[in-house]
């Protein structure tokens, strides 16, 4: 079996350095698709809450005692 030489210092800083930028583009796009339904995603979770909190009510005065 031949022995690997890893790979020189220069090519490990730009693999990381393309990484990084790739986590920053991919974060940017998240954010911007975020910015774009955060209205719906408040109204939705409110929805669930509200419900959640009538199967609680439901459950605690009228279920099975």
């Amino acid at each position: 079996m031949a022995e690997e030489t890893p790979p020189p210092i220069v090519t490990r800083f730009f693999r990381a350095c393309v990484m990084i930028l790739g986590a920053i583009v991919a974060l940017w796009l998240a954010l911007e698709l975020l910015a774009r339904i955060w209205g719906w995603l408040l109204v939705v979770a409110a929805i669930v809450f509200i419900l959640c909190l009538a199967v609680w009510a439901y459950r605690y005065w009228w279920g099975p005692r």
